[in-house]
């Protein structure tokens, strides 16, 4: 008689089922307990024991099943990492706060930010489904993701030379807004780290694969019109690549010597980062400078440059609590650039087009938003999007900005804390790889609001506007917490 039609088998696993919450793990389950009393039942039955009567015997050794039910519950149950979440939460509810202070308190003004709504339903499917499906399609994901990289370089391509040839009088601002760029090429990391750990047993020649889409992607982010909105997805992308294999050596996961490891993939990095910046030349160049000395680039006040000049300007003059203290008069001169171009140090040598190259013409163009003039008005354009930071020190002061950033690392800080409690390997390294990159957005925005700006500007995780940008966030983050969901119920190969 087979061990599965032993009624009193039957009614044992039947008992351990129904404390189990996650079905799934019912089978694996199923299938180690059953094992046991074949086992035991089998050792009765060499002495003697009639079949029947050794399958009772042996279920009733293993003790009461509603016990071992729960036990196997502790131990392969889903969990929710509710720091994090609630942090996160946290996070997105203060960029509504931001939005509706800045716009106004309305039902419209609350509708114009729903796309944080759909931004948290996102996160709670991912953070559902997300892991499991991950698993099972990382490499058919980053095959998309390339696939569609390279439609994007087309586009990029068609475009340019439609303007060049005067066919459009200007781009579509979506195929180039960083928050596109950054949404296409933050959902490939995890799906990279993925591949790289399922071929880590070849070391760090396997890796192969994901070094070819790597260059791919470079080869795409500096292959025609508008490089520098790539600049911080790249960054992302490259950094966050290098901090997974680095972890991998460092946990052994690779079979490399430890040393020559490190020394392989920091030569690898820095070779990436060079081929990236050194394909786009001057151009790369100046981003650094305007980064870096912002007033050997600041020609006008259309320029990035300009406005790192200006904010390290304005964050001199923050209080420690309340609003910054100008006259309207120093609003004015702030709004017009007079400050920096008549007053200061600064030298006008032209703006975006023709018709704005003379200083005075520009300054007449922003006198008409300036009869009124208020804090918001002399901050760069897109401030709430790009300036969070700077601008919650310039209105509310130092020590509540301060504040604002340290709320916003401690979610940064419950993101590695949740991946380094997670057993599972692959899991660990997704969620720390997932966790690097999205800490590099959120300190390379923190630079750029205090005038250290790379690039176009990024995006700040949870809280920046934007669809986009929001989307892409909240299923990184929904992927960490998937994985933290399904540690304890899930192997590596499933």
């Amino acid at each position: 008689m087979r061990s599965e039609q032993h009624e009193v088998l039957k009614q044992f696993l039947e008992d351990v089922d129904e404390q189990i919450q996650y079905k799934p793990m019912h089978a694996a389950v199923n299938e180690e307990l059953r094992a046991h009393v074949e086992d035991k039942a089998e050792a009765y039955m060499e002495f003697g024991v009639e079949e029947k009567a050794a399958y009772e015997k042996a279920v009733r050794d293993m003790g009461d099943a509603s016990a071992i039910g729960i036990q196997m519950n502790e131990a392969h149950h889903l969990r929710t990492a509710r720091p994090l979440l609630i942090g996160i939460l946290l996070l997105t509810v203060l960029g509504i706060v931001g939005n509706l202070i800045d716009r106004g308190i309305g039902i419209i003004e609350l509708l114009d930010s729903g796309y944080y709504l759909w931004g948290i339903l996102v996160m709670m499917i991912v953070m559902r489904y997300g892991y499991p499906l991950l698993l099972k399609h990382a490499g058919k994901l980053l095959l998309l993701f390339l696939a569609g990289g390279g439609a994007w370089l087309v586009c990029r391509t068609l475009i340019s030379y439609l303007l060049k040839a005067s066919v459009l009088k200007a781009f579509p601002y979506m195929l180039y807004s960083p928050s596109v760029v950054y949404g296409i090429i933050q959902l490939s990391i995890p799906a990279a780290v993925i591949l790289m750990y399922r071929r880590r047993h070849k070391g760090l020649l396997g890796l192969w694969p994901v070094g070819v889409f790597l260059l791919a992607m470079v080869y795409i982010s500096v292959a025609s019109y508008m490089t520098d909105y790539t600049y911080i997805p790249m960054l992302t992308l490259l950094a966050a690549s290098f901090g997974a294999v680095v972890y991998m050596i460092g946990k052994e996961y690779l079979p490399v010597e430890k040393k020559k490891g490190m020394i392989a993939s920091a030569l690898s990095f820095v070779l990436l980062l060079a081929l990236w910046g050194g394909f786009q030349g001057e151009k790369f160049s100046d981003n650094f400078k305007a980064a870096v000395h912002p007033e050997t680039l600041a020609s006008s006040a259309w320029t990035d440059a300009y406005n790192n000049v200006k904010i390290r300007n304005l964050l001199g003059k923050a209080e420690l609590f309340g609003e910054i203290d100008l006259s309207e008069e120093e609003l004015v001169r702030y709004g017009t650039a007079q400050w920096y171009y008549e007053d200061g140090p600064g030298v006008w040598k032209g703006g975006i087009t023709e018709d704005e190259d003379d200083f005075k013409e520009y300054v007449a163009y922003r006198m008409q938003f300036l009869d009124d003039p208020k804090l918001e008005e002399i901050l760069p354009q897109h401030y709430l999007n790009n300036y969070r930071f700077t601008w919650w020190i310039l209105k509310y002061g130092w020590l509540p900005g301060i504040v604002w950033i340290l709320l916003n690392l401690a979610v940064y800080v419950l993101m590695f804390y949740t991946a380094f409690h997670i057993k599972n390997r692959l899991g660990r390294l997704m969620a720390y790889t997932g966790s690097l990159a999205l800490s590099i957005q959120f300190l390379l925005y923190l630079l750029g609001n205090f005038g250290i700006q790379f690039g176009a500007f990024g995006n700040l995780p949870f809280v920046s506007e934007g669809l986009v940008s929001i989307t892409g966030s909240m299923v990184m983050a929904g992927l960490i917490l998937s994985a933290y969901r399904f540690d304890t119920v899930m192997t590596e190969t499933a």
